[in-house]
């Protein structure tokens, strides 16, 4: 219950819980703390402070452990309780049990989740903590706090925001262990479960192989054969490397040797095209729980530590910007946790860790304490794999080592609002995992014939919230390392620093070997087997066991001064777009993943690092952060300028450049005015150095008027819409031929085939035009299409385009205009709860931004539309935090910026406030000390027992 808010004075006679020497204790002494608020809490210890500061943190002081997350369940769950139960749902299978009458599709996104089996596993990892153990306390006492928050919902003592229209309080059931364990394992999903992907690419690589055969009578296929080469790969754009050395070697003992394959497979079974087809309404709805947190091809990160030996404090400086979904609420909140035992008492628990957590899971994820801040990427390793499974006549079992091996069955009731339950089982592998199963009409067909089955790390139990329970309490990097041998599930690139002036990075995690017969892959014929495929699961492509912790990335101190992680490939395995080849330290072959990001985010950090010029310092890692430099921009730019070069060429000298005859005399081309393109391409180079300026004003989104910015704008705006038609024009006519639904990225493609150092190395190679067949249209016969001339064609499509969108007068296209975000609410009828809000006169279509295609500061929007007709230039994932942290001593200093605001609540000021600086590229101080706390302090929440 509330009560009278009041000074608290330096006098007062309210009882303060820290009374210790040297430990904090309720903020007090300064007549700016009020209490504003008082709440008594169920098995609390003592009393506890709830200090949020006008950023909207929340910092939390307690004495012990118990009271603090008891504290953070019950305030997280103010702040974000919508949220934590639609993701808890979510990660357990449970969203068609409110919903389902809505939206019959979270049916299938239940299937989807109960098949995984997330909530299962979270019991198991629950079941098995010592309950007086640490962290099955730590995990019971904020499932606690949640859980009494919850009940006042449901007596009407607390509510649900008003523009949360037909959300029943009743949803709100009482919090558990498990369910915190859950939602941490839907992170770890999204973060490293890639069947998705294995299948995307099998289905890809046999359409190509089937399709395109020289045995074929028609001669625009034969000269396409082996497309899957320059279509599908694995070679990053930007060879930039996390460990430049390569695999790390910290073993003490002989490693066994494993045994490699001595002549790879040439030929392997494809899939029946009806098999893939079976799992795709699961593989739909995994994509749909996916989009929680970013889709596959715009999530990523970036972070990097700067060592002491480059900054200019000789202190070291950490920076992460973690890229997810850019919703409303924030995937991540803000807190600091301050836990100081009583002078006298057991000391070993004490904790002071501030930043970000995952609503639902009771630690500070990112973020820092007294002594330590790190960050994290998504690593990208290969974690797991997929197999054709062999059914028998019944489906009751399937063939493995030449035996029959029974499936175990798991059933499952997934509740339907207002209508019946769904019964299935789930079938699984005993030695892979589930078998994926065929969804039809919100049900679950039985298979047969044949099947898909995965195995992943996380499907096995792990220890992810022991080690970043440690991890809150390093006091070094090699506590760092030590915290991170618990960490199994959902690698991450670590990067870290100490006040001690050492900096650190590793990867740990569990990363399998297989066995020789799953990495027995032709990488000149694209033929055997590989894990990012799908592998046979007759008992000859098994794990093996796990990659040992003295070969997984990992670094101190490295000589060049800096470390950067960007989802980029770390030692190398791709370089030479064969990831089945490469060995470790000692020499034993080692297969660790192959889809790695392309490079461009870690190479133009890695380039903004070593070209400061001066010593480092906070401020130069913001910038870094906030930079636009368009890779695809760089890359492309100079092949379009060319492509016009040539024309004009054409126009003047006819016949100089035959193949662009037809195109030069097109009425289109008198009318596109290309030497103000190529003013404006080689401006964007010269002045801007292809910064994708969104060349609009963010307080009030008029178009901005500073030539430079302007014209930078203009360049990114037709670059942009070009580059995708590009795409189009160059990749419709095989993707329509090959009709397997799954595309590889398309600029990646483009790029590829186009900057190629020695064309006639390409698979597609055409020795009459010097240049990719893939440029030539296939179904124009009777002419040969060149990349000039797709160029041109392009060029001219794009205008007609923005001409059509913005008007004929150029001097009022800017990229700001359609590239926007919207930080949407989580159900489209909470538009109240978007931000902007639906409906904002200013901001109609959201807030404009900067930025592209693999930025620092990424932007990505949907490359590949089929249409210009379909294009959206929007985007909605992109950096959750922006994090600059100096670490020294007392405390690091440190800056940070949330997409969104802590409360989700348009009628709390701290709705949308932090999302006001992060769209600017601006933060703000993170307080971790008690005085800094207190100085800032807005609101203050007294719990008791």
């Amino acid at each position: 219950m509330k009560r009278a808010s009041f000074f608290l004075g330096l006098a007062s006679a309210v009882a303060l819980p820290l009374a210790c020497s040297g430990a904090p204790s309720r903020p007090r002494g300064d007549d700016k703390v009020l209490i504003t608020d008082n709440v008594q809490l169920a098995n609390l210890t003592g009393p506890v402070d709830a200090v949020r500061d006008e950023y909207g943190m929340v910092h939390i002081y307690a004495t012990n452990v118990g009271d603090a997350l008891r504290v953070m369940g019950y305030q997280v769950g103010r702040d974000r309780h919508v949220q934590l139960e639609l993701i808890r749902r979510t990660a357990e299978g449970r969203m068609a049990e409110a919903f389902g009458d809505l939206s019959p599709s979270l049916i299938d996104d239940d299937i989807n989740a109960r098949t995984i089996g997330l909530y299962r596993v979270a019991q198991t990892m629950c079941d098995a903590l010592d309950p007086n153990g640490p962290d099955k306390q730590a995990l019971d006492a904020f499932a606690d706090g949640v859980s009494q928050f919850y009940a006042r919902v449901q007596s009407g003592d607390e509510a649900i925001p008003k523009s949360v229209v037909g959300f029943p309080s009743v949803l709100l059931t009482p919090w558990t262990c498990a369910d915190s364990l859950a939602v941490a394992r839907l992170q770890s999903e999204a973060l490293s479960f890639d069947a998705g992907s294995d299948i995307s690419r099998q289905t890809f690589l046999d359409a190509a192989q089937s399709k395109f055969v020289s045995s074929s009578a028609d001669p625009e296929i034969v000269k396409r054969v082996g497309l899957e080469r320059d279509m599908l790969r694995f070679a990053p754009l930007d060879p930039t490397l996390v460990l430049p050395a390569g695999f790390p070697n910290d073993a003490t003992h002989t490693q066994a040797s494993i045994v490699s394959p001595t002549k790879p497979k040439t030929s392997r079974p494809k899939l029946a095209h009806d098999l893939l087809a079976k799992a795709q309404g699961w593989l739909d709805a995994q994509q749909s729980i996916n989009r929680i947190f970013g889709d596959l091809v715009t999530r990523g990160s970036n972070n990097w530590v700067v060592g002491p030996s480059l900054t200019a404090d000789a202190h070291g400086i950490v920076s992460s910007d973690p890229h997810l979904s850019l919703s409303a609420p924030s995937v991540f909140w803000m807190v600091h946790l301050s836990v100081h035992a009583p002078s006298g008492a057991d000391s070993s628990q004490d904790l002071e860790a501030a930043g970000l957590a995952f609503p639902g899971i009771p630690v500070v994820i990112l973020g820092e304490n007294e002594h330590v801040a790190w960050g994290a990427t998504t690593a990208g390793y290969d974690v797991t794999d997929v197999y054709n499974e062999a059914l028998s006549a019944d489906a009751s079992s399937v063939t493995f080592n030449g035996n029959q091996v029974a499936l175990q069955k798991i059933h499952e009731s997934i509740k339907i609002a207002g209508g019946s339950s769904v019964e299935y089982d789930v079938l699984v592998v005993p030695h892979h995992g589930p078998i994926i199963p065929t969804i039809v009409n919100h049900a679950v067909v039985a298979p047969s014939g044949s099947a898909l089955s995965y195995r992943w790390t996380g499907l096995d139990p792990s220890k992810e919230v022991t080690a970043i329970q440690n991890l809150q309490r390093a006091k070094s990097v090699e506590d760092v390392r030590t915290a991170m041998r618990d960490f199994g599930v959902g690698a991450q690139n670590w990067v870290s620093a100490d006040d001690q002036g050492n900096i650190f990075y590793t990867s740990q995690s569990r990363i399998p070997k297989r066995a020789p017969g799953a990495v027995a892959w032709d990488a000149s014929k694209y033929q055997g087997t590989l894990p990012m495929f799908v592998l046979p699961g007759d008992g000859t492509a098994e794990w093996t066991g796990d990659l040992e912790e003295a070969y997984v990335p990992h670094v101190k101190n490295p000589s060049q001064g800096f470390i950067a992680s960007a989802n980029a490939d770390q030692v190398g395995v791709t370089l030479d777009n064969d990831p089945s080849n490469d060995k470790l330290a000692n020499g034993d072959p080692v297969y660790i993943g192959g889809d790695f990001d392309l490079g461009f985010r870690v190479g133009r950090i890695t380039k903004r690092i070593q070209s400061l010029g001066h010593p480092a310092t906070p401020d130069d890692m913001a910038s870094i952060q906030a930079d636009v430099h368009s890779p695809f921009g760089s890359l492309l730019v100079p092949k379009l300028i060319a492509a016009i070069t040539a024309a004009e060429a054409e126009r003047t000298s006819p016949g100089s450049h035959a193949d662009l005859t037809a195109i030069v005399g097109d009425a289109r081309y008198t009318a596109a005015n290309v030497a103000e393109v190529t003013q404006w391409m080689n401006a964007w180079q010269t002045d801007s150095d292809y910064a994708s300026e969104s060349g609009m004003n963010p307080d009030d989104n008029t178009p901005l008027t500073d030539p430079k910015v302007m014209t930078a704008s203009q360049a990114t705006l037709l670059f942009e819409v070009w580059m995708v038609q590009m795409g189009i024009l160059t990749f419709d006519d095989e993707i329509k031929a090959l009709a397997s639904g799954n595309i590889p990225e398309v600029p990646r493609m483009l790029a590829y085939i186009w900057t190629a150092p020695d064309a006639s190395k390409l698979a597609t190679y055409d020795a009459l035009t010097g240049e990719s067949s893939l440029f030539d249209d296939m179904t124009t016969t009777t002419v040969t299409e060149t990349a000039n001339e797709r160029a041109i064609e392009a060029l001219l499509d794009a205008l007609d385009y923005l001409n059509g969108k913005y008007g004929a007068d150029r001097s009022k296209w800017r990229w700001g205009i359609p590239h926007t975000l919207t930080f949407d609410a989580l159900v489209p009828i909470w538009g109240a709860l978007s931000i902007p809000q639906a409906g904002n006169p200013t901001f109609p279509t959201g807030f404009p931004r900067h930025g592209d295609l693999h930025t620092i500061d990424v932007a990505n929007f949907g490359s590949y539309p089929g249409s210009l007709a379909t294009l959206d230039l929007t985007y909605g994932s992109g950096p959750t935090q922006r994090f600059v942290a100096d670490v020294q001593t007392p405390a690091p200093i440190s800056r940070n910026a949330l997409p969104g605001g802590n409360v989700w609540d348009n009628a709390s000021t701290h709705f949308a406030d932090e999302a006001e600086r992060w769209r600017r590229n601006q933060n703000r101080p993170v307080w971790i000390q008690r005085a800094d706390v207190i100085a800032d302090a807005k609101e203050r929440i007294a719990y008791d027992p």
